[in-house]
């Protein structure tokens, strides 16, 4: 009988394909966790092509952040309507003879009313304006004063003057607005 020499202990090979799963597995779970980590420091937002992804410094670059959830779309109640402020050119006046009594040449008693018309894009209704007015073409200068409320003008149903010539004619003009 001869004396053999020891063997040595041989432990069975792993199958490479093993090793290959093993490295691919933890360069996953690394990549996937700076991935993870890049995505949360960057809001989420992949970096445009062509250029460099942001960079953070100063107390927060240290702090990861979470992406906030997408904002649900917000509802906006409608736009109040905006109203004009009146000035003098958004209004024009028309003089309607109602009566005419005239005494030849001297001249003539007329009554009149005061036609308003205005011309901007819209009054607030809870707002009231004093519209102050002259009539011009009768003897003596007369001036008045209307109230406009939304779209309505408070005016005197009747007004009266005296002409010097029975061919004169009388006109309006807005000289002042004010808010009540």
């Amino acid at each position: 009988m001869g004396i053999t020499s020891p063997q040595p202990v041989t432990r069975p090979k792993p199958p490479l394909r093993w090793i290959v799963a093993g490295v691919v597995l933890v360069l996953l779970l690394c990549f996937g966790g700076c991935g993870v980590l890049l995505a949360t420091t960057n809001g989420g937002e992949q970096p445009e092509q062509g250029k460099a992804a942001p960079t953070t410094s100063g107390p927060s670059a240290s702090t990861p952040t979470s992406a906030a959830p997408p904002a649900a779309a917000a509802t906006t109640a409608p736009a109040a309507p905006a109203y004009d402020t009146p000035t003098k050119g958004d209004f024009k006046l028309a003089v309607k003879t109602l009566r005419k009594q005239c005494f030849g040449s001297a001249g003539c008693n007329i009554t009149y009313r005061i036609d308003v018309t205005y011309t901007g894009d819209g009054l607030d209704p809870s707002d009231s304006y004093e519209v102050t007015y002259e009539v011009r073409g009768a003897e003596d200068p007369i001036i008045n004063t209307f109230e406009v409320t939304g779209d309505s003008a408070s005016v005197q149903q009747e007004e009266t003057a005296s002409t010097k010539r029975s061919g004169d004619k009388l006109s309006a003009v807005v000289t002042d607005v004010s808010e009540l």
